[in-house]
């Protein structure tokens, strides 16, 4: 929510520097047509509260419409727990939800930082292992990937997520 509001109050800065601009412009051409710059006062005030108008709809309705489903499981690469990938359910329709695997392989997934889940419906699904590290002296260590492309970047994985919780264990092989 912390995000949009930043984003709000920089469509209404952005809005307000371009009004005056055309203030600036057509102050002198509007001197002497004065229904003219009350009609294009009126029509500039009405975009605007639609604009308010949408902007605060979509803020106040899109959390109650997203369904989520609690999603978990692990993730095995020839046979063996799969630690530190990445696993990135992406949603036909909605926002991608991500998940870390631990020491184990064991993931959970993520909607929003503070919201655990997947939205419902068909992913598809993809896990990566390739990323940066930092070191402790700051430089970067590139960490190849394990995962055979047809995993990650080609997936061939779908799920198919519904509300409540359910468990997607993925047994993945570089053959």
């Amino acid at each position: 929510m912390h995000h949009v509001a930043n984003d709000f109050g920089q469509i209404i800065a952005i809005v307000e520097a371009i009004g005056v601009e055309l203030y600036q412009r057509g102050k002198s051409k509007l001197a002497s047509r004065p229904q003219l710059a009350i009609g294009l006062g009126v029509l500039v005030i009405s975009i605007c509260l639609v604009l308010v108008g949408k902007t605060v709809g979509w803020v106040f309705s899109s959390d109650a419409e997203t369904q989520l489903g609690r999603v978990s499981g692990t993730v095995v690469l020839n046979g063996k727990p799969l630690a530190h990938a990445t696993v990135e359910f992406s949603p036909e329709m909605g926002s991608t939800s991500y998940g870390i695997t631990d020491g184990k392989g064991r993931y959970t997934l993520q909607y929003l930082p503070n919201q655990s889940g997947a939205v419902t419906g068909h992913h598809t699904v993809r896990i990566t292992t390739y990323d940066w590290r930092t070191t402790q002296d700051g430089g970067k260590l590139e960490v190849p990937e394990q995962v055979p492309v047809r995993y990650n970047s080609e997936s061939i994985l779908v799920a198919d997520i519904r509300t409540g919780s359910q468990y997607l264990d993925w047994d993945l092989r570089d053959e």
